[in-house]
């Protein structure tokens, strides 16, 4: 079985598992990596979303219920399924996932959102599926409004704090919320200049997928805007960036978080590098070890075999060392900006 398959198999096994009663594995969550007490213990819930081809979110969220583990395909779920949302108000974190064959899960980043969900913050991550760049924008905004409307949630989110959280291709689709403006044109020129960047470019977004493929540019090259968010502060993660001439940045002026693993595969000249570069006020930069899929978490063993090239990291990395510190980098960067 590929790795293509067991994601999709874990994407439908979201639509019965969730719902049922919380599996016997019981764990308490007392402190975070450092050691230090955490606010709350993580919930998680499924929501469905109503759109042209309706799809499914997962919203993680702070509970007082003592955290039960479960499985989602080869997926372990830190987090108690359907338990209450604690009592008060907890700013939102938007996820979007990163892309490839299958288009991406959520649920490779499921540690960073069940600890943003202990630190008190409400983390919305759509399945994007197998849709393309030009779509994934509206199904955030439509996740979003879905939380709002679900009187589970809505006495409990404060959409005045809102800050977004994207990782490879969910990286453009947060600077996209974001304000920022992709040029065709610009991307082209990059990836004739760049014939060896694959990542961007080979399995660029939308790429074999003409139902979600770049509306046309204007004239002027540029791409018609994505709906955008009243974003307080974003955190990237090796984002795709080359879609974004500088001229496309300007405006996005919120505090940015920027990560960029030292071996990525995902070249950082047209990417985290060259946005550094090009934004309009410096972001937090951070390099870390290791290639790109170390920002995603340690795979199950039943994967490792499958997707050696996502879940192997290089001698001497330590992806759980990787992650405690990223998971406590966002958790004070949105500390401070929302």
């Amino acid at each position: 079985m590929t790795l293509r398959h067991l994601l999709c198999l874990a994407a439908l096994c979201l639509s019965t598992t969730l719902t049922q009663a919380a599996g016997p594995d019981f764990i308490e969550v007392p402190a975070n990596a450092n050691g230090q007490p955490q606010p709350h213990h993580a919930g998680i819930a499924r929501i469905e979303v109503s759109a042209d081809i309706p799809f499914e979110a997962l919203v993680w969220y702070p509970t007082d219920a003592a955290e039960r583990s479960w499985q989602i395909g080869p997926f372990p779920i830190p987090a108690t399924r359907n338990a209450g949302v604690a009592d008060g108000k907890f700013p939102v974190v938007l996820l979007s996932h990163g892309g490839g064959p299958g288009g991406g899960t959520p649920l490779v980043l499921r540690q960073v959102s069940a600890h943003l969900a202990r630190q008190g913050y409400v983390v919305i991550a759509p399945f994007h599926g197998k849709t393309g760049l030009r779509g994934r924008p509206m199904q955030v905004k439509l996740a979003l409004d879905a939380v709002l409307a679900d009187p589970r949630f809505n006495p409990h989110v404060d959409p005045a704090r809102l800050g977004m959280l994207g990782f490879s291709l969910g990286g453009a689709v947060t600077l996209e919320l974001a304000g920022a403006v992709p040029n065709q044109a610009h991307f082209d020129a990059y990836c004739a200049a760049h014939p060896n960047d694959v990542m961007s470019c080979v399995d660029a977004p939308d790429k074999g997928d003409a139902s979600a493929a770049p509306k046309h540019p204007s004239a002027s090259g540029e791409v018609p805007p994505s709906p955008q968010l009243p974003l307080k502060a974003i955190a990237l993660l090796d984002p795709l960036a080359a879609l974004y001439p500088s001229s496309g940045l300007q405006t996005v002026t919120m505090p940015v978080l920027l990560f960029r693993p030292q071996q990525s595969q995902l070249s950082g000249d047209g990417n985290a590098a060259g946005l550094a570069a090009a934004l309009p006020h410096a972001p937090q930069y951070q390099t870390l070890p290791g290639g790109h899929f170390v920002l995603i978490d340690i795979c199950p063993p039943v994967l490792q075999a499958e997707a050696a090239e996502v879940c192997t990291d290089p001698q001497g990395v330590d992806r759980a060392a990787v992650h405690a510190a990223i998971e406590s980098t966002i958790a004070a960067f949105f500390g401070k900006h929302l």
